[in-house]
């Protein structure tokens, strides 16, 4: 098996304040060369595209070069919730809803592989089913506040959150965790309802690997790894060796990324 390389959460943009990549698209050409001179097969995790906020067409005006090297290697792309509208081309033979690699590791009995999705499925804000289009409205919305203030939007859906969390005490005497920024924060970055959904994938597969938060790092004995994204100053990356090894990675120092969502 050839070495897979998994990214996510790109969210290329037009290179105005609410392109988040625009400050590492020389590590992501760097990081391209690589692939290509290993000869490694890449897959994008989801939002590889800013749909959401950005006109397509300025998308490729922005990023010829990128998306170009990208068709060269023949990446293969997973649909997540800010590109959503690239499922009404599912038929190319590149884009897909979910993708699996193979198991080829012998210390695990199942050999079934490891599972890679977006992760916006287990998002009870963004399940596309549902409410895709109601993250799309709010996705928007950041995006005009943005052209603000780049923090603007963060502001925002905090005191959004915030009062959504105050509410949701008054009228209710159950509590679900993790659905505001400090409980997201508190879990490292990752809401439970994410290691759930990865603890449940896990009775079939031999690794899952999720995008979406953003926020990077492993659970369950290093089975459940979460990619983090490219909007960061520390992009990462998972890597998956031909024996079916799962390393998360920092770029560009390759070193591993220990952060971890397991609860003691």
């Amino acid at each position: 098996m050839t070495t897979h390389y998994i990214i996510s959460d790109l969210h290329l943009a037009d290179g105005t304040r609410r392109d988040d990549f625009k400050k590492n698209r020389t590590k992501f050409k760097n990081f391209l060369r690589m692939v290509r001179k290993q000869k490694s097969q890449l897959i994008i995790a989801g939002d590889f595209l800013e749909l959401w906020q950005t006109n397509p067409v300025n998308i490729t005006r922005t990023y010829p070069d990128i998306l170009n090297e990208l068709i060269s290697i023949q990446a293969k792309i997973i649909i997540g919730n800010h590109d959503y509208y690239l499922h009404h081309f599912r038929k190319l033979k590149f884009l897909y809803d979910s993708y699996q690699i193979p198991g080829t590791n012998p210390s695990l009995r199942s050999r079934a592989g490891i599972f890679i999705q977006h992760g916006h499925q287990f998002d009870r804000f963004n399940d596309p089913k549902r409410l895709i289009y109601l993250g799309n409205l709010a996705a928007m919305s950041a995006g005009i506040m943005e052209d603000i203030h780049p923090d603007l939007d963060e502001k925002a859906m905090s005191f959004l959150e915030l009062l959504q969390q105050k509410l949701k005490s008054a009228f209710s005497p159950i509590q679900t965790p993790g659905t505001n920024r400090g409980q997201y924060l508190s879990h490292g970055g990752d809401f439970s309802e994410y290691l759930a959904g990865a603890k449940k994938l896990l009775k079939k597969y031999d690794y899952c690997i999720l995008g979406h938060t953003h926020q990077p790092g492993t659970a369950f004995n290093g089975r459940y790894l979460n990619s983090g994204s490219w909007t960061s100053s520390k992009p990462t990356y998972v890597e998956v060796t031909h024996q079916g090894q799962c390393t998360l990675k920092y770029w560009p120092t390759q070193r591993p990324c220990k952060k971890s969502f397991d609860r003691n």
